[in-house]
């Protein structure tokens, strides 16, 4: 069994990544947001980001029953977060990354 050091809050938010601090950064790549906690989010993107690259995530749809959670449950609904881990998740001919993000400290 899994331990966890803070509780995850489940969620069903539109976010936009983008690279931080690159020539890139103007790139957008789409994906939900499925579960937060105060140290990171899971999130299931289009694309597959290396191990360590550092995102900017937007929060583009909050669901009304979440529009009142406090930052010390861990939502932001915008994060500087470094990708932890990502693989591929495959579903009825599609595929998308299952991906665990870290909040950054700025």
């Amino acid at each position: 069994m899994e331990k966890r050091t803070s509780s995850r809050h489940e969620i069903e938010s539109s976010i936009v990544c983008s690279y931080f601090n690159s020539r890139n950064s103007n790139e957008a790549f789409h994906g939900k947001m499925k579960n937060y906690c105060d140290s990171g989010m899971y999130a299931e993107l289009q694309v597959q980001f290396k191990e360590g690259t550092v995102l900017l995530v937007r929060t583009k749809r909050i669901p009304l029953e979440r529009s009142r959670t406090k930052i010390e449950d861990g939502f932001r609904s915008i994060s500087l977060v470094q990708v932890k881990w990502s693989k591929p998740i495959y579903d009825n001919g599609s595929t998308r990354f299952a991906t665990g993000l870290k909040h950054l400290v700025v």
